[in-house]
């Protein structure tokens, strides 16, 4: 049996230092193919969830976007060329084009969808408290 399993493994939501534009690239989801066969992203969709469940920003993968198993991709907010590594972790750094930032400092949820719009996987990000 063929498993093609794609997972939201991080959210980096809240990046060190001020929110400024010059650091929207520090914002940025890891997306990691557990599966154990290459898979396309061609057509398939991440999106974030607020904490009400609207879904204001969606990025929809390209057809050239291939993970074999173990292969990552780091999805940036902001904008850059976006650049394919061969033999090396992430091997896929994409940018979103966003100006703004994306992931909420409070919380947020980022849902993945495949191309026929089947809710692939999903990870949600809680701040910790501090005491």
């Amino acid at each position: 049996m063929t498993l093609k399993r794609v997972s939201v493994k991080h959210i980096n939501y809240n990046p060190k230092g001020k929110d400024t534009p010059d650091s929207l690239n520090q914002e940025y989801i890891v997306l990691e193919n557990m599966g154990d066969s290459t898979v396309s992203l061609a057509g398939w969709k991440i999106m974030d969830n607020t904490r009400t469940g609207e879904r204001r920003h969606t990025y929809t993968f390209d057809e050239k976007i291939t993970l074999k198993p173990r292969d990552q991709i780091v999805l940036h907010s902001g904008s850059s060329k976006d650049s394919e590594t061969k033999g090396k972790q992430p091997r896929w750094n994409l940018h979103w084009g966003k100006h703004a930032f994306i992931w909420n400092n409070e919380g947020d949820t980022a849902t993945l969808f495949d191309d026929q719009g089947k809710e692939m996987d999903s990870l949600q990000v809680v701040p910790l408290k501090e005491s």
